[in-house]
């Protein structure tokens, strides 16, 4: 006949015996016992207690992605998951070392309250965390699929490297996309800005994508992307281009944002006005703020055109896209965050992930020299007074900081506006 086993005591059988004794203590012993064993008691409930709750959340929370796939999919519409703009994968590109680029993952939500005045790439590099590799999962993994066709759309502004990705896509158009005369497709916005065929978003970048199918590389400048809608709307007659979901079908979009300090992007745009027309010039911008105006210049000493802002914007338009088509959409779209001086390794770094073609021209430093002499220093104290209070939640809402009118699944400039841009 075997003896049955003692069954484990738990927190209320401890605490009962302990009890227990105390009351004997108290008979035998004194009060002095019964208040020591009390405590004691005490104190190992409540130590139970706190290792069973470290041990839950331990095991509860949410998993830190330590590779690249983990985190890619959320960004995927088929996956049918929820997708956030605080849960927006974003890749940001080291460059410190310069034997080896790395790559770390995190997301806008962990990123964007960080992206201060102050903060440095270094910054949001430590809220990262390191992946091997970029997210190139899809083509290889869905069997009996199309593969989609890869599209890296490097989101320029000034004083951020756009002079020289301006050139660089143009000469990439001529060399890739031969079958269009740019002589006459070239449009007034675009020839007004050096920009290329398709720089400014809208059907008309759907149109140059769609005929330039061997190009992989696309410059735009502040583009929004919106959830895609039912009407079909075109702005040239001779290639009826419809904006529904179905015309960007099977993309893997790569989205290259450049960062920039704040206050480092702030000085350098101001001083483009003085080397564009020296004091008189920096008079001009002055008279824009004075007097608590704080209109928005239009050139490059414009919030709406720091990186940040212009991050924000596009992400939360891709973020409606994706919840919006759900099945009915087979793009991805793919965010990397780079240090803007750094684009050359970035792009090689893009080329051999994506196994593309290698970009041109992105070593070029075109603006790399810079006369001597800026604005007086009271001008950059007055833009941080008008503008730099509104950095971390900026209202595309309100009128005064409208720049676009809609076009379809993209937004575009509105005509009006190329006369206040620069």
């Amino acid at each position: 006949m075997t003896t049955p086993r003692k069954k484990k005591k738990g927190a209320g059988s401890i605490c009962r015996v302990l009890l227990i004794r105390c009351r004997r203590c108290a008979q035998k012993k004194g009060i002095v016992r019964l208040l020591i064993l009390l405590i004691l008691s005490t104190s190992l409930l409540a130590l139970i207690r706190s290792s069973h709750m470290i041990s839950k959340y331990y095991y509860s929370r949410p998993l830190v992605a330590n590779d690249s796939t983990s985190i890619a999919v959320k960004t995927t519409a088929e996956t049918r998951q929820i997708i956030s703009s605080a849960s927006l994968p974003i890749y940001l590109i080291d460059t410190s070392n310069i034997n080896h680029t790395s790559i770390a993952a995190s997301t806008w939500g962990d990123i964007a309250p960080h992206w201060n005045r102050t903060a440095q790439f270094s910054n949001l590099l430590g809220l990262a965390t390191n992946v091997s590799s970029l997210p190139n999962q899809y083509n290889n993994n869905v069997a009996n699929s199309k593969k989609r066709r890869k599209i890296v759309l490097i989101h320029c502004g000034p004083k951020l490297g756009s002079t020289t990705l301006r050139q660089a896509c143009t000469k990439n158009l001529y060399r890739t996309c031969p079958q269009i005369n740019y002589t006459t497709y070239t449009n007034f916005a675009e020839r007004h800005e050096w920009g290329p065929a398709g720089y400014f978003g809208g059907n008309r970048l759907i149109s140059v994508m769609n005929k330039c199918v061997d190009t992989n590389y696309f410059c735009v400048k502040q583009m929004t992307m919106l959830p895609p809608t039912t009407t079909t709307t075109t702005d040239e007659s001779d290639d009826n281009i419809a904006t529904t979901a179905e015309m960007t079908q099977n993309v893997e979009y790569i989205h290259l944002f450049p960062f920039r300090n704040y206050n480092d992007w702030v000085r350098s745009a101001i001083k483009q006005q003085y080397d564009r027309g020296g004091e008189k010039r920096c008079r001009r911008v002055m008279e824009l703020w004075d007097g608590g105006k704080c209109q928005h210049d239009r050139n490059e000493i414009d919030i709406r055109k720091y990186s940040r802002v212009d991050l924000d914007r596009f992400q939360d338009g891709v973020v409606r896209r994706m919840n919006q088509l759900g099945e009915r959409g087979k793009e991805e779209h793919t965010f990397l965050l780079y240090l803007h001086r750094d684009l050359q390794r970035v792009m090689e770094l893009v080329s051999t992930t994506y196994q593309m073609p290698v970009f041109p021209g992105t070593g070029e430093k075109l603006k790399g020299t810079r006369p001597e002499g800026t604005c007086n220093e009271s001008l950059v104290e007055q833009y941080h007074e008008c503008f730099s209070d509104d950095l971390m939640e900026f209202r595309w809402d309100l009128p005064e900081n409208q720049l676009w009118k809609p076009d379809g699944a993209f937004l575009m400039m509105s005509p009006n506006s190329f006369n206040q841009q620069g």
